[in-house]
């Protein structure tokens, strides 16, 4: 009966969160991060319990009995595989952002920018906000060990991310280039703020260094065709009738005197 109902909450914090149930029974308008976090949660504290609950049952059991205690552990791992999924949930969602700023930052024109101007540019701003937004909720409501265990991967999915749509920025410039390197010293330097134990040795930098400056597109001119010398002017032909001249005989001559 215990397994039952440990199977039943694992079930239905799935339909309700994963499954998107809750948008439904509670009117909720999204599935957020704090919603993905609490559920987190919630199951860590079946697994921490599970253990507990097995010893005690251990010693009411009898021995031919104690085969049913391995039920609990298929609970535990179904629970532990759930939370699994919750947390690849999280890094699916800042996957989507991770595409959108990548783009963001890609259609950036670096070589348009001032030498005085300073980071970040508004891509790598809005990047930086919404780690930093995502890590202040999760931090509230996850232990340490998930915390760092979730933002490794996604770490891990926005450096791959990066490097793939720097390796085909078209850079004009070393201004353009400059400015790219300062903002991604920008974006290392806020996430390692971020927690000191959180893993951040992205090769962003070597990527940019490896960045080959490409000449900056130019429309062809082609000059104009030489002009073709006139034709020399011909007057209007005439027709035989105007070109003939009549002509009269003598006797002709001397009767028209007469």
């Amino acid at each position: 009966r215990l397994v039952e109902v440990l199977k039943s909450f694992n079930s239905r914090t799935c339909q309700v969160v994963l499954g998107a149930g809750a948008m439904r029974s509670a009117g909720l308008k999204n599935i957020s991060a704090k919603h993905l976090a609490l559920a987190s949660e919630s199951l860590s504290l079946c697994i921490e319990l599970i253990p507990h609950v097995k010893e005690c049952l251990r010693h009411v059991m009898s021995a031919s009995q104690e085969v049913l205690l391995a039920q609990l552990d298929r609970a535990a791992t179904d629970f532990t595989n759930h939370q699994s999924e919750l947390h690849r949930k999280l890094v699916t969602i800042m996957t989507d952002r991770a595409d959108y700023h990548a783009r963001m930052l890609a259609a950036t024109k670096w070589d348009d920018l001032d030498q005085a101007a300073q980071p970040p540019v508004a891509a790598m701003d809005g990047l930086v906000k919404e780690v930093r937004k995502l890590h202040k909720v999760l931090k509230r409501y996850l232990p340490p060990s998930s915390l760092r265990s979730v933002f490794a991967q996604i770490f891990t999915m926005y450096e791959e991310k990066l490097s793939g749509h720097y390796a085909k920025m078209r850079i004009t410039s070393g201004e353009g280039k400059r400015q790219l390197m300062l903002n991604s010293q920008y974006l290392l330097r806020r996430l390692r703020a971020l927690d000191p134990s959180l893993p951040v040795d992205w090769e962003l930098e070597v990527v940019v260094n490896n960045i080959d400056l490409v000449k900056p597109y130019q429309v062809a001119v082609t000059s104009p065709a030489p002009a073709s010398s006139p034709l020399p002017a011909t007057g209007p032909s005439k027709t035989g009738s105007e070109s003939s001249v009549e002509t009269r005989s003598p006797e002709t001559t001397g009767s028209e005197k007469e």
